[in-house]
């Protein structure tokens, strides 16, 4: 009985999952398509025998595990009509997609794309929408999630029409789809089955005429692998451009060593046109699915609406067949222009191709250019790029401004005179034999052509051309001039450049320095445009700074443009009355009474508290590892005490690697004497421990040393080797080994914390100032072994970590992610990010500020905003190290700056961020961000007046009022730490207050309770490092980091 009673349930069941099979089928096949076949590209359909591409659905699906659906071809209504059967659908954290491969489909041309879905109502998903994907990775939805459950449409066919621009508005290539993923919503029943049937393309999309201009400018040479002439000459006005990669207009950001990403590496240089000085970008080793980044900052492009750029692939299937490439952020994440210029079938090989395309393609952030190749056309791996540059189209270039054709003639007597560079004043044949001579090279723009021609026969004028800094000797033989009883220096100016949208005008200053090379400036004087301006600057600027009597050299520089175009002529020193008509500056007035300076002993602030601080950069520049004393120095005493009496307690002190250590391995140049790097930078440090003052040591090399001619990176087996011929370092070259390890990155900071672990002013190690391009997991390895080795020898000072691309805050997250898995044992690492707020993010502000700035007053949040939201994310603590604008009277300066700068101040208090601006220091004082005072200390910078108002009370966590006064560190305790969930807190003096702070400041717990024994709940915060304050009954107040697990 009982085995009789087991069949029969047997039998049933089988019976009932039969059942469930059939219910779970469509009952009707679905509707047929009535299109013309010639209006149509069917991928999957049996009403149209020709197929377009392909419908591969052993096809690995999109989810962690593969093939988790099961897709099957099923012909419930005989064989000549086929249905695509999906099961498994799933959404959740383990989310199964089916996907179907569809080879590689040209759907640019059509208007929709049909599909016929069934969900069955048993076991039928509630919620259907599909994605299409292009490139095999660029993945746009349909935008529609139809739900079965709502509409009460189970077990039958519905028809769904997407509009092909869903997909191209979202950056999907239509030309080149390739994928369908089919999805299943989180709303409906939770079934896990779907049919699907008659996917096909119709209807002619009409293409609106093309905003994409694509040129091919001929000379066509077949026979060469690199291009043996330059790229077409832009026309933009450089008034109009922001620039990235262009010899024609200013400097831009076009880091090359950016990663590739993905497993294809290209090989990124850059190389000269032979019998030219213009070089372009070369990429080899572009194969089908590789992509060559470039790295072009976080660039304000709101005054722009366009992108150009010009491309060179060689012939003889040397060069590459298709191209395309987009505007990504850090990540990768942005859209192809979907140009996929095929030029082996339009025969353009061998000659440059410019590209014009709307700036409106792209919406997210645009940090890097990924150059791309395509499937078609010829399979070569090289391309040659040049004149990357936005600009702004609908604006009118302005008309050239005509040379001069005569020179001005003086009347001032000459007895009155000092000629430097003026034949009216000189005897027949002086400038030959003793005139004025370029100085050579103090920083001047590598473009700047200068020359002597005659505009009037017999009289030599000079014409410089891309100019912003000339300097010359007032005597071809290297003697001195004696101006010390002159009133003025003249000089006659014609410029004859484009000016701005706004017709600016353009501004010149001089520096004259003497022979012991100390140097003072005059202010801006605006000269015409397309006129002779005489320009007379007074004398009274430079007496009592430098010697008169021994003049030696004078540098003439531009104001308000990065270049200009000029001609200069008579140019001498004269007693009396200013000449007239003409620019004359205002009479010199000394407002300093005496030097400011605070040498008296100080008290170190804590530590935890925000600091609005400075960088003293005299070490961080000129040539490495060049000449102490000569090249660089270390802050001079007085620095430290002028930015003490300012307020300031936290300093950001560059050094360079080579000069502490000479040999890469080697000891600290302690045997070098008076001229012995670690020694100077330890007397800097000591005597900032004796004003109270806290030190960041920045290591402020890049990521890079040059070891013997050969610039290595840490970690990385790769060289550059200087180019003697053309003064620059070669293409990056890989190697089998790595020369610069991370073993000799840890030892050397090893080294350095040995020497100043027991100062008790060490706020933090920097350990790398702006690492460029080096692969991130490359750079998390060197901190990590730099981390621990300085724990071996120091446990007190926090450890400073810089992200890489420039330490960029805008494209922290995208690029510096992983930087917060680092792990020091002491938990003390600070992460600090840089940011600029001209266009590029570079900091130079080459150009107005109006081109600079754009109207986009608010810049500085975009710029740091993501810095802070990724320090909130992860609660870290983090601040802003190096940041900037000009000052005013600087040749880039603008009173808007200032406005701007304090809005800058006042956020970062709000933010309680800490940072350090940069920058101050001897040798610096008339660099073009620096808040450093003029050699008098006294003359202070226009930025500086700003940022006072922020510094003393630039700390709100904790009442200024408080600060000063401080318990006995053995009046309180704290345990357990590191705490996990209750923090408790005992002190005989008596608890009144206990507030818990954030790295960045932010109060995120507060108890108001008296007693000896206080216990905090601290179940809610996340992990990571947090600040106490107690305040004790006394009026004293105990600060504590803790450690929450």
């Amino acid at each position: 009985m009982k085995k009789k009673t087991k069949r029969i349930a047997f039998v049933l069941a089988t019976m009932l999952c039969g059942w469930q099979m059939m219910l779970a089928q469509p009952v009707s096949p679905a509707p047929t398509p009535t299109r013309a076949a010639n209006d149509v590209k069917a991928m999957f359909s049996d009403a149209y025998p020709e197929k377009f591409g392909k419908f591969q659905i052993d096809y690995d699906d999109w989810n962690s595990d593969k093939f988790l659906t099961t897709k099957t071809i099923v012909t419930p209504f005989g064989a000549a009509d086929e249905v695509l059967k999906i099961e498994g659908l799933s959404t959740g954290s383990l989310q199964h997609n089916a996907q179907i491969a569809l080879g590689t489909c040209n759907l640019s041309d059509m208007e929709y794309l049909h599909m016929d879905v069934y969900s069955p109502s048993e076991n039928g998903i509630g919620e259907f929408s599909f994605y299409l994907v292009s490139g095999w990775s660029k993945t746009v939805s349909c935008n529609v999630w139809y739900n079965f459950d709502t509409k009460q449409e189970y077990d039958q066919w519905i028809s769904i029409d997407i509009p092909m621009s869903t997909f191209k508005n979202g950056g999907l290539n239509l030309a080149e789809i390739n994928v369908l993923r089919i999805a299943k919503g989180k709303q409906g029943a939770p079934g896990t089955i779907v049919y699907v049937d008659n996917v096909y393309a119709y209807g002619k999309a009409v293409e609106p005429e093309s905003d994409v201009k694509i040129v091919a400018n001929g000379n066509t040479n077949l026979t060469t692998d690199v291009p043996l002439i330059s790229a077409p000459t832009p026309k933009v006005a450089a008034a109009n451009v922001f620039n990235f990669f262009s010899d024609h207009y200013g400097d831009g950001k076009f880091d090359y060593a950016q990663s590739d990403y993905g497993d294809q590496k290209t090989v990124k240089s850059l190389i000269t046109i032979n019998d030219t000085e213009d070089q372009v970008f070369k990429i080899d080793n572009i194969v089908n699915g590789s992509k060559a980044n470039v790295s072009i900052g976080s660039p304000n492009l709101s005054g722009v609406d366009m992108l150009h750029l010009d491309i060179f692939s060689p012939g003889n299937d040397q060069g590459i067949g298709e191209f395309d490439f987009a505007l990504t952020d850090f990540g990768g994440n942005g859209n192809d222009a979907g140009i996929w210029l095929n030029i082996t079938d339009k025969g353009w090989h061998g000659q440059w191709i410019s590209i014009d395309i709307p700036l409106s393609k792209w919406t997210g952030a645009a940090n890097m250019i990924r150059f791309r190749r395509g499937g078609k056309g010829s399979t070569g791996k090289l391309l040659y790029v040049d004149n990357v540059y936005a600009y702004k189209s609908e604006s009118d270039d302005p008309k050239p401004v005509p040379d001069p054709t005569t020179v001005p003639v003086l009347t001032k007597d000459k007895s009155d005179v000092i000629s430097i560079f003026c034949e009216q004043y000189e005897e027949p044949g002086y400038q030959d034999e003793f005139g004025i001579v370029s100085a050579g090279n103090w920083g001047q723009n590598a473009k700047q052509k200068d020359e002597f021609v005659e505009i009037v026969a017999g009289n030599q004028t000079l014409k410089l051309t891309s100019w912003d800094l000339f300097p010359f000797k007032v005597h071809k033989n290297s003697d001195v001039m004696d101006l010390s009883q002159m009133d003025y220096l003249h000089l006659s100016i014609y410029q004859n450049g484009a000016l701005d949208e706004n017709n600016k005008p353009v501004s010149v200053c001089i520096w004259i320095n003497d022979k012991d090379n100390k140097v003072a400036q005059a202010p801006l004087l605006e000269v015409k445009q397309g006129e002779w301006t005489s320009v007379s600057f007074g004398m009274d600027y430079f007496k009592n700074k430098i010697d008169l009597s021994r003049v030696y050299v004078i540098r003439l520089k531009v104001g308000g443009y990065p270049t200009q175009d000029i001609y200069v002529d008579n140019i001498f020193g004269y007693k009396g009355d200013p000449i007239r008509p003409g620019q004359v500056t205002e009479p010199y007035v000394d407002e300093c009474d005496q030097p400011i300076q605070d040498s008296t002993p100080g008290t170190l602030p804590p530590m935890e508290q925000a600091y609005l601080g400075v960088n003293l950069a005299s070490a961080s520049g000129g040539s490495n590892p060049g000449t102490f004393g000569h090249d660089y120095l270390y802050p001079k005493f007085e620095d430290l005490y002028y930015f003490k009496a300012k307020g300031i307690r936290l300093l950001r002190i560059p050094f360079r690697a080579p000069r502490l250590q000479h040999e890469v391995g080697g000891e600290l140049d302690y045997d070098a004497g008076n001229t012995s790097d670690i020694k100077a930078l330890a007397a800097v440090v000591k005597e900032a421990e004796r004003l109270g003052m806290w030190v960041m040591l920045d290591m402020h090399d890049y990521c890079e040393r040059n070891i013997d001619g050969v610039l290595y990176e840490y970690g990385v087996a790769g060289r550059k080797v200087w180019d003697s011929a053309k003064n620059t370092w070669g293409d990056w070259e890989a190697m089998d080994e790595v020369v610069l390890t991370k073993e000799h990155f840890a030892d050397l900071w090893k080294k350095i914390a040995t020497e100043f672990k027991d100062y008790t002013n060490i706020w933090g190690y920097d350990l790398m100032n702006e690492p460029k391009g080096i692969n991130i997991n490359t750079l998390f390895d060197n901190y990590q072994a730099a981390i621990h080795a300085i724990r071996e020898v120091d446990t007190k000072a926090q450890i400073v970590i810089e992200g890489k691309n420039y330490a960029s805050a805008a494209g922290w997250e995208g690029s510096s992610d992983i930087l917060k898995d680092l792990v020091d044992p002491v938990n003390k690492i600070v992460y600090q990010a840089h940011t600029y707020f001209d266009k590029n993010n570079t900091g130079t502000y080459k150009n107005s500020y109006d081109q600079e700035i754009s109207g986009n007053v608010e810049i500085y949040k975009q710029r740091i905003d993501p810095f802070i939201a990724w320090l909130e994310k992860n609660n870290k603590k983090g601040m802003l190290g190096e940041y900037g604008v000009p000052y005013n009277g600087h040749a880039q300066g603008d009173e808007r700056y200032m406005d701007l700068i304090d809005n800058v101040f006042a956020y970062l208090k709000e933010k309680q961020l800490t940072s350090t601006y940069w920058c101050g220091g001897s040798m610096y004082d008339a660099y073009t961000l620096t808040v450093q005072p003029a050699k008098d200390y006294c003359t202070e910078k226009s930025t500086m007046k700003v940022m006072e108002k922020y510094i003393k009370d630039f700390d709100t966590s904790i009442p200024s009022s408080l600060v000063e006064t401080n318990a006995d560190g053995n009046a309180i305790v704290l345990y357990p730490n590191p705490v996990k969930d209750n923090l408790k807190i005992t002190s005989e003096s008596g608890i009144e207050q206990v507030i818990v702070f954030n790295m960045i400041g932010q109060k995120v717990s507060e108890r108001n309770e008296k007693g000896t024994n206080i216990e905090l709940n601290l179940e809610a915060l996340g992990k990571g490092t947090y600040l106490v304050t107690v305040r004790l009954e006394d009026g004293n107040v105990v600060n504590r980091k803790i450690v929450k697990m």
